[in-house]
């Protein structure tokens, strides 16, 4: 029996060729190459179509390129019977805290003001805020949210955290559920958003949020397009209730030419970049549930369809 990769181009021919190597005892085949669907019983799929699965009959494990899986159970024909494991990067959280450091300084210390003003080619002077008088909030505090929030703490940031569930983390006052959503926005001046999406998060960066934040916030956006009520990040940003955001995920990608997100003041948009698992992480998981998968033993990584992630 086969194995069909659908994968993403970034890494070019290599990450196909690591897979290789990686299980040298495997019919591996790159889509389109796919050959005889009957043969396929394990996918490994970057991103997919709805019911782009539905011609393998017999399929038996689905491998998800990275962290995120949303995308995937948004098909209404996914086989849910079926077991979707994910690829869990220990470095992924790592870099996903640089970018929100990176967005988090360069709205704090107000870099768009200086650049603007070397435009006009003004010296334009501001007094900067120390970090311990900037309240950070942290939607969803996993294995992304927990450092981020820590890495913020011990820069002098005030941090508080959102989450379903209870966490406790040093340095960080963290608030659970819908009970505590309204006084954690409170006090939030720079709002950042690393929440796994489901039914629950699903358009929660709406004016519902925003209205509650002090005026004059920031959102970094870090995790799915599901997340955002489009409308209401654009009415927040144009009436001053937010006066910058950054948002990485959308909910179609690449992000249309003639969509206003470009041409909204105070919006910065980034392609989907801010943190990827490695090369040899994506090879190393996929290759080992495989293996496990092959010897009857547990997979590693498993999604909890019920929980979305």
């Amino acid at each position: 029996m086969a194995i069909l990769c659908l994968l993403h181009q970034a890494y070019g021919k290599k990450l196909i060729g690591a897979i290789r190597e990686g299980l040298p005892d495997e019919d591996i085949r790159e889509w389109p190459e796919a050959g005889n669907p009957d043969d396929i019983e394990i996918c490994m799929i970057f991103r997919m179509s709805p019911g782009f699965l539905a011609p393998y009959k017999n399929l038996k494990l689905i491998s998800a390129t990275g962290a995120g899986v949303d995308h995937y159970l948004l098909d209404p024909e996914f086989p849910r019977h079926l077991p979707l494991v994910r690829v869990v990067d220990e470095s992924f959280a790592a870099r996903m805290a640089d970018y929100v450091l990176s967005w988090v300084m360069f709205h704090h210390r107000d870099i768009a003001h200086y650049l603007d003003a070397q435009k006009r080619r003004e010296w334009a002077f501001k007094v900067m805020r120390p970090a311990s008088e900037v309240t950070i909030g942290v939607m969803g505090l996993g294995q992304m949210g927990a450092l981020t929030a820590k890495r913020l703490a011990s820069l002098g940031y005030d941090v508080r955290g959102w989450a379903r569930t209870p966490h406790e983390i040093d340095g960080v006052e963290c608030f659970a559920g819908e009970a505590g959503f309204g006084s954690f926005l409170t006090k939030t001046e720079i709002l950042i958003n690393l929440l796994p999406l489901t039914p629950e998060t699903r358009g929660i960066l709406s004016s519902g949020t925003f209205d509650r934040m002090p005026k004059g916030g920031v959102l970094i956006s870090a995790g799915r397009g599901g997340h955002m009520v489009e409308a209401d990040i654009i009415a927040a940003l144009n009436d001053g209730q937010l006066r910058a955001a950054t948002i990485d995920a959308f909910q179609k990608e690449p992000v249309p030419q003639d969509h206003p997100f470009w041409d909204t003041s105070g919006l910065y948009v980034t392609p989907h970049c801010s943190s990827t698992a490695s090369l040899e992480t994506i090879v190393d998981s996929f290759a080992g549930n495989v293996r496990r998968f092959r010897a009857g033993e547990p997979l590693l990584n498993i999604v909890d369809y019920a929980q979305g992630y």
